[in-house]
């Protein structure tokens, strides 16, 4: 209590000086003198003009304070629209999976890609799936659109895949229109070359090309690409052909291994 009264004390002059000003107000506003009462309006138009920046400078806090929350709105909202049109994209990718899964005579394994790039050696993917949902090694691996390519190496609980963008991948294909075989082969982006196919024989840009069925990892009919050039300007006996598949590699997501399938030719 001393400590308060020697404040109180040394600090006495100015205390009082705040209590006259404070009178001085009261009698002031208390008074209803003409005089008095237009001192007063101008002092209220003083405070008044004295507080117009205050509550500029207020508003304009309040303003930014708004503008954050509605950018971290739009934020949110733009984040739910991004996961809703995935959702829908992956949705439709399934049903078409599934319709595939469904009419296909094949034993099929869904998988999805966990990892590409999973070989220095060769171009491929990991697969989430291995020798316990009964996958074993060089294994047709498809989508419905057609041939992705071929498991070369499993475990438990996973599979590395060959793509057909390897450049060592060879696949034995057939024109579906002329039944013309040849040998197909990865060039760039989505384009591949079928070779060995004679000059002599009948393809044209459009046919469908399928595979051959000569071969114990893929069965006779799958989809593979379509021709988009067929040639005979090139030396020697056989054409110069661009197959462009079907697949979209970039866009791989979900994928089907044929564990099994019946030994059969393509229906007519």
């Amino acid at each position: 209590m001393s400590s308060l009264y020697d404040f109180l004390y040394r600090f006495r002059e100015y205390f009082l000086l705040l209590a006259a000003i404070l009178v001085s107000f009261i009698i002031m506003f208390s008074n209803e003198n003409p005089e008095f009462r237009a001192f007063r309006a101008k002092v209220i138009d003083g405070i008044s003009f004295l507080q117009k920046p205050l509550l500029t400078f207020q508003r304009l806090g309040d303003l930014e304070t708004e503008n954050l929350h509605l950018t971290q709105r739009i934020a949110e909202l733009s984040l739910e629209v991004q996961k809703r049109d995935e959702a829908m994209l992956e949705n439709k990718r399934l049903r078409r999976l599934l319709h595939f899964r469904n009419q296909s005579q094949l034993e099929l394994q869904p998988a999805k890609i966990v990892n590409r790039g999973g070989s220095t050696i060769v171009n491929s993917v990991t697969i989430n799936a291995g020798s316990s949902q009964g996958i074993g090694e060089e294994q047709a691996v498809v989508v419905a659109d057609g041939i992705v390519g071929k498991t070369i190496q499993v475990g438990g609980a996973s599979s590395l895949v060959q793509l057909l963008t390897d450049v060592n991948f060879r696949l034995s294909v057939k024109t579906r229109r002329t039944r013309a075989n040849g040998i197909l082969v990865w060039e760039h982006d989505n384009l591949c070359a079928m070779e060995n196919v004679p000059k002599t024989l009948d393809i044209q840009p459009g046919d469908t090309v399928i595979t051959s069925g000569y071969s114990d990892i893929f069965p006779e009919g799958l989809l593979v690409g379509e021709v988009v050039s067929s040639s005979n300007d090139i030396p020697g006996y056989h054409k110069h052909i661009e197959v462009k598949s079907f697949v979209d590699f970039n866009q791989l997501e979900e994928v089907f291994v044929v564990t099994e399938h019946p030994v059969q030719t393509e229906a007519p």
